[in-house]
């Protein structure tokens, strides 16, 4: 017989919000109950249900607005065919924010390597150990969430306030793009490597080693568009 599998308290309360939005009683663009009715419903803490609306936003189910609350992105399961339509639908504009993050992103890297304590390395390290192990259990919405942490980390450790800003209005498409493209198996498991060369620039604090695996790593994420505007 299989182990049985405790399934976290957060994942739980995932799938409670995807039964609701998939109820058939909402609309995309519908305001979803607030964190305090939820918590009650659920018999959960508000850090529990912040977290779950975090992974629904990673994964493209939910819209957060800052002070306004959580809104119904999606009321269906995301099929393959969805994700391929979106990248056909958005592929300018996201070659566009992808060259705009090719310019900053390697950038971003050689500065970080330079200016960064052993503590910031380390924190990279983890954040790609639980990329890894979210890759290992096809767990997309964590995918998501630990690959945004690990590239926004890197920009945050270069220390420049005007690349940061720059990398936080780009954000958003990149969130939408990320949201979707993890959907897809093998684009995740191309991450891994250029995010180990990336990693292992810092620990050898190569920043020329780092800006070139940085680089790398985006023409492969363009090539992965690529093809997912071409099938």
């Amino acid at each position: 017989m299989e182990t049985v599998k405790r399934i976290p308290v957060v994942q739980q309360v995932v799938e409670k919000i995807k039964e609701y939005l998939f109820s058939g009683d909402v609309s995309v663009g519908d305001k979803l109950p607030v964190e305090k009715e939820l918590c009650q419903q659920l018999g959960v803490g508000r850090g529990t249900v912040r977290e779950a609306f975090r992974m629904l936003e990673a994964t493209g189910y939910v819209e957060l607005r800052p002070g306004k609350g959580a809104f119904a992105a999606r009321t269906s399961e995301v099929e393959l065919g969805d994700i391929l339509h979106w990248f056909a639908e958005h592929e300018v504009e996201t070659r566009d924010f992808l060259e705009v993050r090719m310019a900053i992103e390697p950038l971003s890297v050689r500065l970080a390597i330079e200016r960064c304590s052993d503590e910031d390395v380390a924190h990279l390290e983890q954040l790609h150990q639980k990329f890894i192990t979210a890759v290992k259990s096809k767990d997309v919405s964590s995918i998501v969430i630990y690959d945004e942490k690990f590239h926004s980390s890197i920009v945050e450790f270069s220390k420049n306030h005007l690349l940061i800003s720059i990398s936080k209005q780009v954000e958003q498409h990149v969130k939408n793009f990320r949201s979707r493209t993890f959907y897809i198996p093998q684009n995740a498991e191309n991450a891994i490597q250029p995010h180990q060369s990336i990693l292992d620039a810092f620990k050898a604090r190569d920043a020329k080693a780092g800006e070139r695996n940085m680089q790398q790593h985006l023409e492969l994420v363009a090539a992965d568009l690529a093809k997912s505007t071409t099938k």
